[in-house]
């Protein structure tokens, strides 16, 4: 059927697709919300005193957030997927230490279930590489737990081989090998559709929402990979994912930044609007010596900047009256070229990755999202801290 206005179809499309994006940072800001105050509530209850049976209660509670962030993250990343609309943004780093920390992140993990996580790297030519990190950690990541989840003992282990390929091209070779119940052979097709399991059965019981592997199929595609599975009843499984990745084109710094647990004597601005997760920035930088000042939106940070002086700004995104872009943005030009501008941290519950190009025309220094941790606000205070030079 031929279209009688092809540019009205086009502009009504594209409208909807960025509806259809406002609402997943809408989504991923209510969602990540509520869910930086019970996180952060968790970790302000591991600095207690507690008892073996609060320490129980504590570990099911700390498990069952993890879930939440792990399913609002396949939800979100899907509905990306799904629009189009999903923007690669690769950066220069070390695979071998990222693959290592991947795996480090997990082993607590496989500690619970009684698991050996191990890892096996052949890194044959310059470890550096250019490649999108962030969705390259949701596919390692995604395999890691899948292969956790359906495991009841034995071990996993996760690969990692990069070699040289065509014309100066790295080839970077992952898989995730498990002793679990593994998949019979014509179901091999079936796992990774959305919303669709193996065994029906199996995944009620172990949890999962059937998109994970889905998300990392699209994924893999996305970054002109392939993924493929070798799988049997009773046999375990192999996931195995290869990709093309380019030649870092930056050198490793020589010197990492020093970051210390407890940074001391920094004024900070806070620009946060909803009380619960201004009450958890606070706790979180208990006995740490900072002292906050906190404002409600943006334009109360503009006038506070001007009245004030504050080694450091953390700036809600969403936020009434002014947003934290463009209070971040109006600042930048109140500084104009000051050799020393305030370092501004963006606080967003938005993971989608095209937001970021929003945040570096607002000149944010950087950027934390919700559900923060304590680990990732210290360290990143610690780069500020007056003490640390």
């Amino acid at each position: 059927m031929k279209l009688q206005n092809p540019a009205a179809e086009v502009a009504r499309l594209k409208d909807i697709i960025r509806q259809k994006d406002q609402f997943l940072a809408t989504v991923s800001h209510e969602i990540r919300s509520p869910m930086n105050g019970v996180f952060g509530m968790a970790d302000a209850l591991s600095r207690t005193e507690l008892d073996e049976k609060q320490q129980r209660y504590l570990s099911v509670l700390r498990d069952a957030c993890d879930s939440m962030l792990s399913i609002a993250n396949q939800l979100l990343e899907k509905g990306k997927l799904d629009s189009g609309q999903t923007t690669l943004v690769p950066v220069d780093f070390d695979i071998a230490e990222f693959v290592a920390s991947k795996v480090a992140e997990f082993s607590g993990q496989a500690q619970k279930h009684g698991l050996m996580l191990e890892l096996d790297t052949k890194i044959l030519i310059e470890s550096r590489i250019r490649f999108d990190k962030m969705r390259l950690a949701q596919v390692l990541g995604n395999l890691i737990s899948n292969a956790i989840r359906y495991t009841d003992e034995g071990r996993v282990v996760v690969r990692a081989i990069l070699q040289m390929g065509h014309e100066g091209q790295r080839r970077l070779i992952l898989s995730v090998e498990d002793s679990g119940i593994g998949i019979a052979p014509e179901k091999h097709s079936q796992i990774f559709e959305a919303f669709s399991t193996a065994d029906p059965e199996q995944n009620v019981s172990r949890g999962g929402t059937g998109l994970g592997l889905n998300v990392v199929r699209e994924l893999v595609g996305l970054m002109g990979g392939r993924i493929k599975v070798d799988s049997s009843p009773g046999m375990g499984s192999t996931f195995t994912v290869e990709l093309v990745v380019e030649k870092a084109e930056s050198a490793a710094e020589d010197v990492a930044p020093t970051r210390r647990s407890m940074p001391q004597n920094l004024n900070i601005l806070l620009a946060e609007d909803n009380d619960s997760n201004a009450f958890v920035f606070e706790v979180l930088l208990e006995d740490t010596g900072v002292k906050t000042t906190r404002v409600r939106n943006g334009e109360e940070a503009v006038i506070a900047f001007a009245n004030g002086t504050f080694d450091i700004i953390f700036m809600d995104i969403q936020m009434p009256v002014m947003n934290g872009v463009k209070a971040a943005a109006t600042i930048r030009e109140a500084e104009g070229d000051a050799n020393n501008p305030v370092p501004i941290i963006a606080l967003s519950a938005n993971t989608v990755a095209d937001q970021c190009p929003n945040y570096q025309a607002a000149r944010f220094t950087d950027a934390i999202f919700k559900p923060m941790r304590q680990k990732d606000l210290l360290d990143m205070l610690s780069i500020f801290d007056k003490e640390s030079g």
